[in-house]
């Protein structure tokens, strides 16, 4: 075999070897896939942060809270328990009242569960505003016996944490009731 025909062959005397076209497509995908799994990554894990635009903020749209912003620290801590006790709707009808609130629930947080007996209607609860002793819940979720043709999803059950500790209780959406609730164990 002369010089030239080692050189040449793929199997000749020299020690130099490339890789195949479809070895560097393989190695190419590989790369590929390896910088996009690292962004995604990154992308995923990473904390948000705000993006600067240019020009003046958008005005907020027609579906966006009307709720007026809560510095991070409001909570429900002040009614933080268990509560019991009996309220009367508009047309007289009268109903027991059950409130558990847990410790540490803030705005836009899911606080705890409410049930009405009347209706009778078992939900959670959902923080919506809270100034000085006064504080709005909405209601969502509701489970077990509860009327789910009766049961409305939405803001309005009041309370307001009185000086002699007990929690009055009312409702803006349509039904007037109005209670006291006392709280349990203590």
């Amino acid at each position: 075999m002369s010089e030239e025909e080692k050189s040449s062959s793929p199997t000749g005397g020299e020690s130099h070897k490339r890789l195949s076209k479809e070895a560097w497509v393989a190695i190419s995908t590989i790369g590929a896939a390896l910088i996009t799994g690292i962004v995604t990554l990154i992308i995923h894990l990473a904390p948000a942060k705000p993006v600067a635009t240019a020009g003046p903020t958008p005005a907020p749209t027609a579906s966006a809270s009307t709720s007026p912003q809560v510095p991070a620290g409001v909570t429900a801590d002040s009614i933080a328990g268990k509560w019991l006790g009996t309220a009367t709707d508009g047309s007289g009808v009268t109903f027991q009242v059950r409130l558990e609130i847990r410790k540490g629930c803030g705005i836009n947080e899911r606080c705890g569960s409410i049930s009405v007996s009347h209706v009778p209607c078992y939900g959670e609860v959902f923080l919506e505003r809270a100034r000085d002793e006064n504080f709005e819940f909405r209601t969502a979720n509701f489970y077990g016996e509860s009327d789910h043709d009766k049961c409305v999803a939405g803001p309005g059950e009041l309370f307001h944490l009185r000086p002699d500790g007990k929690l009055d209780y009312s409702t803006n959406y349509g039904n007037d009731a109005k209670g006291v609730l006392e709280r349990l164990g203590g």
